[in-house]
């Protein structure tokens, strides 16, 4: 299938060709024609699987170059907004008059109504500065009929939601497009408001991450966590590894760690300013690192070239941010691994992953190898036996003390009175013990003495 089998116009159809995309992904081909009738929609499909491109097409299939906004795209992050315009921007040489404009958070404010009054047909906005566009009275809405959220699970915050009812009230006749590599349950109830479930297309109800992707387990067996990312940079010996942790602190001392071992390593972390993240992501997809040193801030849709492994030096609690991560690998279907650090004292979470429906192998290091390992143990639960004897003198106690008018106190006279059993109970086991070794004594005594 080619993109002109979706009715496109010529000279997008040749720019798109022109730019090396020959082929529709999956995705693609069930999103393309639905966006193109402006029907709304939810998509949750796996990272890398060409999401982006799925709505960005049909906005510039239908763009009409009056300098009016005609499409909105919201994203999380000055990164993610970043990454979208730039894939506005390979299309400009084949529209020369197109004007796509981008409005960061935490970005300078004094020529927003200028920039504004200017003219533009695609916003790319965080929600952030989207709110303080909305607020100008020279805001122009009146050609506006796309509306796209990327990343719709990291947008659900309450200032985002006023921002969006506010976007909505202002138009008519709106498309709203809805992209998430995973639709949380409170993304749903959000977009009820807007959208019937009925639009929700589920294009990878059995995978979060690209099936291009592996998964392994490498048990550290209690090993400093540092020194065998060393050895895993060693042994694996990775075209471009990105290693994740799961805070700031840990990527800042994992980072200086590497450095201060000979390992020249990018990092991508939230204590990055704005102009130093966006020059260590040009950096990293110009080849200057083969290593580079990751928060989450990294795992949720950024688009880094050709990263061929990921390593988890310890898993996230929120497990969806694990197939985040593990998606920076595979993308564009390219084949990928993700490594995952656990020991046999913190395996719930990677039974849980498993319990999930994750498919993967296990390792362990020796010498300078990594070799096939035993599957996780799962630690049997431990039943508390419960002693019936004790527990009914405990109820025949607090029974004792009960009246039925509660007076101040109650509480704490139950809780003594159950002690005051648990103690004497104690006692007597400690006397029985007592009776017991001394028979035990007195029977050794007896068969000496009879020799």
């Amino acid at each position: 299938m080619k993109f002109s089998s979706f009715n496109l116009k010529e000279d997008l159809v040749v720019a798109l060709e022109k730019l090396g995309y020959k082929e529709p992904t999956e995705v693609q081909k069930v999103v393309i024609p639905k966006a193109l009738k402006n029907e709304n929609i939810i998509v949750q499909s796996e990272t890398g699987s060409g999401k982006t491109h799925s709505f960005l097409i049909p906005i510039l299939n239908n763009l009409e170059f009056s300098k009016k906004i005609q499409a909105v795209v919201i994203l999380p992050t000055r990164e993610l907004a970043r990454q979208t315009y730039n894939f506005f921007k390979e299309f400009l040489p084949f529209y020369p008059k197109m004007m796509v404009k981008m409005f960061l958070s935490g970005e300078d404010s004094v020529n927003l109504e200028r920039s504004i009054l200017n003219g533009c047909e695609v916003v790319i906005a965080t929600p952030g500065k989207l709110n303080e566009l909305l607020k100008l009275s020279s805001l122009d809405l009146s050609e506006l009929r796309t509306i796209v959220l990327d990343e719709a699970d990291m947008l659900v915050d309450k200032t985002f939601f006023d921002t969006i009812d506010t976007l909505l009230g202002r138009i008519e006749n709106y498309q709203l497009e809805v992209f998430s590599a995973t639709i949380s349950k409170n993304v749903e109830i959000f977009l009820k408001k807007y959208i019937s479930p009925d639009y929700i297309l589920t294009l990878n109800k059995n995978n979060s991450t690209s099936v291009t992707v592996n998964h392994h387990f490498i048990n550290t067996k209690h090993q400093d966590v540092k020194k065998l990312v060393l050895k895993f940079i060693s042994v694996r010996n990775p075209y471009l590894l990105l290693i994740f942790a799961n805070s700031r602190k840990e990527t800042q001392e994992l980072y200086e760690y590497l450095h201060s071992n000979g390992i020249n390593c990018g990092i991508l972390s939230g204590d990055l300013e704005s102009r130093e993240r966006k020059s260590m992501l040009r950096r990293i997809n110009n080849g200057d690192f083969r290593y580079v040193v990751c928060s989450d801030i990294a795992s949720r849709g950024l688009d880094i070239k050709d990263v061929s492994d990921i390593l988890s030096i310890g898993l996230p609690n929120n497990l969806e941010y694990y197939y985040h991560r593990a998606g920076r690998a595979g993308r564009n279907f390219k084949s990928g691994d993700s490594y995952i650090f656990y020991d046999q004292d913190s395996t719930k979470l990677p039974l849980e992953l498993i319990d999930r429906g994750l498919k993967a192998d296990y390792l362990k290091f020796e010498n300078d190898s990594l070799i096939e390992d035993l599957p996780i143990i799962r630690k049997k639960k431990q039943t508390k036996k419960v002693n019936e004897e004790l527990e009914l003198e405990i109820k025949k106690a607090k029974n004792s003390v009960k009246s039925k008018k509660v007076k101040p106190g109650y509480k704490n006279k139950l809780k003594l009175a159950a002690e005051k059993v648990k103690r004497k109970y104690k006692r007597n086991i400690i006397k029985q013990d007592i009776r017991r070794q001394r028979v035990e004594r007195y029977k050794s005594e007896a068969k000496n003495n009879g020799r």
